[in-house]
């Protein structure tokens, strides 16, 4: 909807914004770690550095990158992709050998693992390795803003969806403790892939960080630079940025 401008602002896989889609991002908010994140993760019976191929789900597009670039760049492997449909089950039957699972699935693997299932696999959390490997966080996704949104706002509608974006990541922050209690009561799961309030917290306060600050930009491009290495952007594209009082600013190259 956002590469159509069907819609104003969304929150999107970084590597979509590095490819070309949207105007702009939203500076301040998104989603990043700044460290393990606990929920992109690379699953493997074998070492690293002898995959020959992975199974991946569709739904996962930066983290697929990150995945090329860390096999590339740490382990010198280029193993072949498979994606396959974005459910857990799906994703086992993709491969026996190594499979890469992010989100709600990962978490769920997580528990199927902590009661001793699959006892020889072994666990790659991405942004641990990222965090290795450049010493920078990773982020995973960011606020964007389409381009006819960027062209037809004025100053003050910018500085408004900042300002917008900015409380409402405030406001959950302020809250999580009664979030987590929710969400756990309804089934979701934390780190470790327990469904307590506890693991819910931990997972949203200290494996995420939803606030994009300068170390999240500079390893933002960080990213950026190693995706161009290996081929998987057309470009280096700029980074524009909508700041705080709806300015619009342009990387210098």
């Amino acid at each position: 909807l956002l590469n159509k401008d069907e819609a104003d602002v969304a929150l999107m896989p970084v590597v979509e914004y590095l490819q070309g889609v949207g105007g702009a991002l939203v500076g301040e908010s998104g989603i990043a770690a700044t460290g393990p994140v606990g929920s992109v993760k690379l699953y493997s019976r074998v070492p690293l550095e002898s995959l020959s191929r992975v199974a991946v789900d569709r739904g996962s597009r930066t983290s697929v990158a990150l995945l090329k670039i860390i096999l590339a760049e740490r382990y010198g492997v280029e193993p072949r992709l498979e994606a396959c449909e974005p459910s857990l089950d799906g994703v086992l039957a993709g491969s026996e050998e190594a499979f890469l699972v992010i989100g709600d699935r990962c978490l769920a693997y997580e528990a199927r693992l902590n009661r001793g299932e699959d006892p020889d696999m072994q666990a790659h959390d991405l942004g641990a390795i990222w965090r290795k490997m450049t010493g920078k966080p990773f982020v995973f996704a960011a606020w964007t803003v389409s381009r006819s949104f960027l062209d037809r706002s004025s100053r003050a509608q910018r500085a408004g969806l900042f300002t917008l974006l900015k409380e409402a990541r405030e406001d959950g922050q302020a809250h999580l403790a009664e979030i987590a209690v929710r969400e756990a009561a309804a089934g979701k799961l934390g780190l470790d892939g327990e469904s307590t309030p506890e693991a819910v917290e931990k997972y949203y306060r200290h494996s995420l960080r939803f606030t994009i600050g300068e170390p999240e930009m500079a390893g933002l491009r960080n990213f950026r630079e190693l995706c161009r290495r290996r081929e998987l952007l057309a470009e280096a594209r700029p980074l524009v940025t909508i700041g705080p009082r709806g300015e619009i600013a342009v990387e210098k190259e």
